[in-house]
């Protein structure tokens, strides 16, 4: 089956439920969004960014498509090959957070996957639309193949970053790039209009606020890039898809679309697979660190990525083969 369903919580999970849900979406509903207020919503990721620094990986400050990016390398001797690498692509809603917020959850799969992972800084609300976010990922995507000569490269991100990270493989196509080697999505957004579509509800979810997503969402086609492609990405080709994992909290508002769409792409021959967690938080591998759920998550993501590039490797090797 191409969904699992993960039934049984750990203890810790229902006060990170409940704290979330008393605390954390009546704070989301009731926040401002207005210049001022999403505009002061930077100041989270800065906070964060002078916090304890992850272990067990090296990190590195530099410019991918013009943009900053954090490149994290697991430290020490690794099995990794330098053909392969991660673009993480962080959420928030495409207004908040950064690459200190998600320093954390790029260190962990850098160390799980043993692979560099590039996490970019992509322009956000209120400087710039989404056209302009997906833009930034796409140009990024685009240098680690044909600039820095990565052969095989993974898209992951979470949230409003799954939603880049799927466009990613769109604009691959449209660019004739290679597919991305995989997809990797926690909590993914897979339609940019969903806080005004009349079939999803933000009623058990922990703590987004469908009420909140609609009052953003005419702030998402602002300038200067225009938006374009699909806006629902259920409505790409299944074929275009790369080996597909996603992880979810059970019942939350954004789940529904990731069971359409890895069953779609199940019945269309993809290897997909997806992963919901009873009594967690929307992103909740990017939220908590030594949660058992977390721990679990990146460890089956990881395993799962290793074996999309794994068969990479061995197509390509199949396909140089019959060339020699």
């Amino acid at each position: 089956m191409p969904i699992v369903h993960h039934r049984r919580p750990s203890l810790l999970s229902y006060p990170l439920w409940l704290g979330s849900r008393v605390l954390l979406k009546p704070a989301l509903a009731l926040w401002p969004v207005n210049k001022a207020g999403l505009a002061g919503l930077f100041l989270i990721d800065r906070l964060v960014a002078v916090g304890p620094k992850p272990r067990g990986v090296v990190r590195e400050q530099l410019t991918l498509a013009g943009r900053s990016t954090e490149l994290i390398m697991p430290a020490g001797p690794s099995r990794r090959d330098s053909d392969t690498a991660m673009l993480y692509l962080h959420g928030g809603a495409f207004v908040v957070c950064g690459l200190g917020t998600h320093r954390s959850i790029a260190a962990r799969l850098a160390r799980a996957c043993e692979m560099p992972v590039f996490s970019l800084e992509y322009r956000q609300l209120p400087a710039a639309g989404v056209g302009a976010s997906v833009a930034d990922a796409v140009d990024a995507y685009a240098e680690l193949i044909r600039e820095r000569h990565y052969r095989r490269v993974i898209v992951a991100g979470d949230s409003a970053g799954g939603f880049l990270a799927a466009k990613v493989i769109e604009a691959a196509i449209e660019r004739g790039l290679p597919a991305p080697a995989a997809l990797i999505g926690f909590s993914p957004l897979l339609d940019v209009d969903l806080g005004t579509n009349p079939d999803r509800s933000s009623r058990s979810d922990a703590y987004l606020p469908k009420s909140k997503m609609a009052k953003l969402a005419p702030e998402f086609d602002r300038g200067p890039v225009p938006l374009t492609g699909v806006r629902r990405i259920a409505d790409l080709d299944p074929a275009e898809f790369p080996p597909t994992v996603m992880v979810t909290a059970d019942g939350e508002m954004l789940e529904p679309d990731v069971i359409d769409l890895i069953e779609t792409l199940d019945e269309a021959g993809v290897e997909a697979l997806a992963h919901s967690y009873a009594w967690q938080v929307h992103a909740f591998p990017v939220l908590t660190t030594h949660h058992p759920e977390t721990i679990h998550a990146i460890e089956t993501t990881a395993a799962f990525a290793k074996q999309a590039i794994r068969e990479g490797k061995g197509t390509d090797d199949r396909e140089g083969q019959r060339a020699g």
